[in-house]
């Protein structure tokens, strides 16, 4: 027998094994700063030599060049060398990196290989740096979370430690990346982690935090893209605010099939898919002979359009050609970030919307689109109302901000059943629930649906005796198991029904006391035990039934399986049946009652 004193219950589990794993994601912060320092240095280093034909480590976007029409050939020559590296080094560095991440963390116990965490920056920097329409963060996210991962194999974590180590080096490199420490925190909780828990939350919070300390002594420190756009607090603004929420939501859902839908294309392509990136390269070096400015990571298009400086041509002309070779780019498999893409689409659609209309602050309503295309892609609206305000510091569009993106994750969650972040995975076999709410089973007590003053059997009966009794009396013997007690009330053992009834059957055990038979211990709990402490205990035991004792090792009652659904059962009726109560009287259908399928 296996007894537990009544647990003290508290807001949160923690433990102080969290103060290990925050000092571990403190370093893994630092690493990944430095990381993210690094491959923007790579991404510099290939932009200057395939564009500009020198060497240099300096940060410059791709355009202007003197390449001319020769420029065609660059993100090709890039794609192919990607192709070649994902074929005969990992085929994991392929794709903008988060799905990687999550498959790392769903079904590879958060274990990322070392062959990964370096071919990763390098394919990205090579498709950054040969014009490819993306941002940096996605790699540096894989990246981040590939040495956090190779960090915590140096150490006895478990499985569930490992994933946090790992996320906190995903969150400490795009905190590095873009100076927004709060939002690469919620980030990592909307989409990583799967958990909003003390015991993941504070790591991961140290880790970008530390990432951006550092990254203020090595880069500078300040937001990426200043703004000063005037607030939309009018009854318009309000209007406006909704208006891009809708049209957010709607930019998303055609986002999403457009890659999917082109993905689908290439699998049908009678080439390996190592050629691919090279078809995406092509595709890319067309749209930079019609508009250059939609190559690379598009830092110098996001500011002016914060800032409202840009010309409504050029605006539309990003807006169109950065979402067709991004979307033929990133379905083509090559490797690169979709964040700093969003942006910069969702943003010219907004300049554009302004320009086109004579309305004035080009850079609120730019922001509002940044906001709405993110938010409808990636269905995390607080990180995406934090991630824009961290970038720009004006925290006077914190309002319209959260309408548009609370409207676009709305409409996009509601028409897709699946993100562009979380697709991949799904047609991977494996599906993720985002929703975040507390267990129900954490919430109730076992004395809450407990039977007290449970049926037992005599454990000085045979099989036999046991079995008749049970045969004569089924309107009270009707669990698959029952307490075994002795002459004093004492609980000796658990005999389940198909034990008993295998005994029954065998004449070796049928004459013998079923104190005899049934030996081995069984598992007990408190009244005052959550049920999902009483769920755990019997998915690792072997009984679907777990005893309460008293101080005197009496039983007083037992919880089941049965018990525990029908708790869910409660919940379930919250959340699906509709009940009038308006104005004095319940009137409803089907017994009071209607329910939701």
């Amino acid at each position: 027998m296996r007894r537990q004193k009544t647990p003290m219950l508290s807001d949160f589990h923690v433990t102080p094994r969290i103060a290990y794993i925050s000092g571990l994601a403190l370093i893994v912060g630092i690493l990944c700063a430095l990381i993210a320092v690094i491959l923007m240095k790579m991404i510099g280093l290939v932009t200057n030599l395939a564009f500009y034909h020198r060497f240099s480590l300096a940060f410059i976007p791709d355009s202007p060049n003197h390449l001319g029409w020769s420029l065609i050939f660059v993100p090709i020559i890039g794609g192919l060398i990607i192709g070649v590296m994902a074929r005969y080094g990992s085929e994991k560095i392929r794709g903008h990196g988060i799905p990687e991440a999550l498959e790392a963390i769903l079904i590879g116990k958060s274990l990322i290989k070392l062959r990964v965490a370096i071919l990763k920056p390098i394919s990205a920097a090579i498709s950054i740096g040969t014009g490819g329409p993306f941002g940096a963060e996605g790699p540096i996210i894989m990246t981040g979370g590939s040495v956090a991962s190779l960090f915590a194999q140096f150490f006895p974590l478990t499985a569930s430690e490992r994933k946090i180590l790992l996320v906190a080096g995903a969150a400490g490199g795009m905190s590095a990346t873009f100076a927004a420490p709060v939002a690469s925190v919620l980030f990592a909780v909307e989409l990583l982690v799967f958990e909003m828990r003390p015991r993941s939350l504070v790591p991961i919070a140290i880790a970008s935090a530390v990432a951006d300390v550092v990254r203020a002594h090595l880069i500078g420190a300040g937001p990426m893209f200043p703004s000063s756009a005037s607030p939309l607090l009018s009854p318009l603004g309000i209007i406006i605010a909704v208006t891009f929420g809708l049209l957010g939501g709607g930019l998303a859902v055609l986002l999403t099939r457009a890659i999917y839908g082109m993905e689908d294309l290439f699998h049908k392509l009678p080439v390996h898919w190592m050629w691919w990136p090279a078809i995406g390269g092509l595709i890319i070096g067309i749209g930079g002979l019609i508009v250059p400015q939609s190559l690379g990571v598009g830092y110098v298009s996001i500011a002016q359009l914060v800032q409202g400086h840009m010309l409504l041509s050029l605006a539309i002309g990003i807006l169109v050609v950065k979402s067709l070779i991004w979307v033929g780019a990133l379905s083509s498999g090559t490797s690169g970030g979709i964040l700093a893409p969003l942006l910069i689409i969702g943003g010219a659609l907004g300049d554009a919307l302004a320009q086109l209309l004579h309305f004035p602050g080009h850079g609120a309503w730019a922001m509002l689109g940044m906001a709405a295309a993110f938010a409808g892609v990636t269905r995390s609206p607080l990180t995406t109302v934090v991630f824009i305000l961290e970038l720009t510091h004006d925290v006077d569009m914190l309002m319209p901000l959260l309408i548009t993106s609370a409207i676009a994750t709305a409409l996009s969650a509601t028409v897709l059943p699946r993100s562009i972040l979380t697709e991949k995975i799904a047609r991977r076999g494996l599906h993720i629930a985002r929703d975040y709410a507390v267990d129900t089973l954490e919430q109730r007590l076992v004395k809450e649906v407990m039977t007290q003053a449970p049926t037992t059997l005599c454990a000085n009966d045979t099989a036999e005796q046991a079995m008749a009794t049970i045969v004569l009396h089924p309107e009270r013997y009707r669990y698959d198991a029952y307490p075994l007690v002795d002459s004093k009330g004492y609980v000796v053992g658990v005999a389940s029904l198909k034990a008993l009834l295998a005994h029954a059957g065998d004449p070796k055990s049928a004459p013998k006391a079923l104190q005899m038979l049934f030996t081995e211990p069984f598992e007990t709990i408190t009244p005052d035990d959550t049920l999902r402490v009483a769920i755990e205990k019997m998915a690792v035991g072997t009984s679907d039934l777990l005893l309460i004792l008293d101080d005197t090792s009496q039983c007083v009652g037992i919880v089941t399986r049965s018990d525990i659904i029908k708790a869910r059962q409660r919940q379930l009726d919250e959340e699906t049946v509709r009940v009038r109560y308006f104005p004095f009287v319940h009137k409803a259908r089907d017994h009071g009652t209607e329910r939701i399928l």
